[in-house]
């Protein structure tokens, strides 16, 4: 909400109304092409922020099984795997993932990677915002820290509420738990949004 409120004061282009077809004018028609760009634009700019931290909590849940309740992952769900195998390393994820004994469990893996998901899906919408605020404009020709300074007190206050959330939520341990590539794809998949906002 801080965002969206934020992006309500941004000052309008001078030359907006120009580009606006004025309004009930017949001669305006947008084709079919026109209408399947808009809608493809849009799922675009919807879904990725809401698949990214599906996809970060798949990682999470796995690695975070791993951590706080490993008996009940080689008990459940590691039927495959040979027991030597499984006591030297860490199993796949993919296994404890599609484990069907994950649908009864509640426990601090299933919390923690819950808690993460929430905060990567408020990275994402926080760093796309920067698209929404002039929607004809690219960022790089029209940089939204200039025109906006209210947006980007408010980018900088939702990055520290987030990571105060998940200071305060998270279980003790859970973010050394993960590997390199959660961390990498947790930083970087919020301007992989940002990219396909601007395209």
């Amino acid at each position: 909400p801080v965002i969206g409120l934020s992006l309500s004061s941004t000052d309008d282009a001078k030359d907006f109304m120009t580009r606006v077809p004025p309004k009930n004018d017949p001669s305006v028609k947008y084709s079919l092409r026109a209408y399947r760009r808009l809608y493809c634009s849009g799922l675009l700019r919807a879904a990725l922020p809401a698949i990214i931290p599906q996809f970060l909590y798949l990682i999470c849940l796995g690695e975070l099984m791993w951590e706080f309740d490993s008996p009940f992952v080689k008990d459940f769900c590691l039927h495959s795997l040979d027991g030597d195998e499984v006591e030297l390393l860490k199993p796949p994820i993919s296994s404890i993932i599609r484990c069907e004994a994950l649908r009864d469990y509640s426990g601090p893996a299933i919390e923690s990677a819950g808690t993460i998901t929430l905060a990567a899906l408020a990275m994402c919408t926080c760093v796309s915002s920067a698209s929404y605020l002039f929607r004809t404009e690219s960022i790089r020709s029209e940089p939204p820290w200039k025109r906006n300074h209210l947006w980007l007190g408010t980018l900088v206050l939702s990055f520290i509420l987030i990571a105060v959330y998940m200071a305060l939520v998270l279980e003790e341990s859970s973010m050394a738990a993960l590997s390199w590539y959660f961390y990498l794809l947790f930083f970087v998949a919020p301007f992989g949004c940002l990219y396909f906002c601007e395209i």
